[in-house]
């Protein structure tokens, strides 16, 4: 076993920041396919250096990057928080989009697999609508459906970073937003709960510093943005009906209001015609990848994987 991780970076689609990317690899191994991950909101790429070790462990080349104003694409702490001065949801996906291209120059013959966490599910529903080629598996973790009525949001956001400068950050809006998301947790010791059972997550998450950024109004306006630019009323039939897509949360998940919401994505895909596995995991919250469940969600995605390759070639 050699694995190796590299860091790197790219010029984002902004033309302004540099994009910092992670890439892990067996050497041992001879790869298979490719494997590409999109984290979530006030989290970073490091975060999924277990996941994206077992994963070479089984001949996947696996890679994802900082999203713009997270982890190292932020030029220093300061830029922490904040995306882009305009449309930068749809810097995400570009960004996401410019280093698959990358990856497939170095490995031309391999498939690729999408996974996206939270917000990094919302970017890869978007990407697998616009970039409908490149994709030979879909991965929806901690997912939901955010109404097209709530659009105001996007709009209210939007005017108030054009009044206010976009990179005014809202202190509270953090703790907000984890206090509204907590109040589907009817026992918990902190407003972080809802991330997960696992006390030792939690405790990983909060000594993290590039973990629960503030974010800026910019911020606010791509997340909301993002989120429901995968929701729109078409995004389903944007994708290609042979996709092969799993969508996997916790059944105690707020942002998929408890796995409501799950469902409601995996309606709207299934009455356009995809044939999709999800997977709620009784009890568990919000990130699913690091909960102590003896490997099980690891596996689960795992054998999917090797099941949706196989489904393609057969194609």
């Amino acid at each position: 076993m050699a694995i190796v991780r590299k860091e790197a970076y790219f010029n984002s689609s902004t033309g302004i920041d540099s994009i910092r990317t992670l890439i892990w690899q067996d050497e041992d191994v001879v790869p298979t396919a490719l494997f590409q991950i999109a984290h979530g909101v006030s989290e970073h790429i490091g975060r999924y250096d277990s996941f994206a070790r077992f994963l070479a462990l089984h001949g996947f080349v696996v890679f994802g990057n900082d999203h713009l104003g997270h982890g190292k694409s932020a030029a220093d702490y300061s830029g922490l928080g904040f995306t882009a001065e305009k449309d930068g949801h749809i810097r995400f996906v570009d960004d996401m989009h410019i280093l698959t291209g990358i990856m497939k120059k170095r490995f031309p013959d391999l498939p690729l697999i999408l996974f996206g966490h939270s917000m990094g599910s919302f970017c890869g529903r978007v990407y697998a609508g616009i970039f409908k080629n490149e994709l030979d598996g879909l991965i929806l973790c901690g997912t939901g459906h955010i109404p097209p009525a709530l659009d105001f949001a996007a709009i209210t956001a939007g005017d108030v970073a054009e009044r206010f400068g976009s990179r005014y950050i809202i202190e509270k809006f953090a703790l907000i937003a984890n206090k509204f998301a907590s109040l589907l947790i009817p026992q918990k010791e902190d407003d972080l709960d809802w991330l997960s059972i696992s006390r030792e997550n939690i405790e990983n998450y909060k000594n993290d510093p590039l973990c629960g950024i503030p974010l800026t109004l910019a911020g606010v306006r791509d997340l909301i943005s993002i989120g429901l630019l995968a929701s729109a009323p078409e995004w389903a039939k944007s994708i290609p009906e042979q996709l092969p897509i799993m969508i996997i949360s916790g059944a105690k998940d707020p942002i998929g209001f408890n796995g409501a919401g799950v469902l409601t994505v995996a309606d709207k895909l299934e009455k356009t015609g995809h044939k999709t596995e999800v997977i709620l995991y009784p009890l568990l919250r919000h990130e699913i990848l690091n909960e102590e469940t003896d490997g099980k969600v690891y596996s689960d995605i795992l054998e999917w994987s090797f099941n949706a390759l196989s489904s393609t070639r057969e194609d």
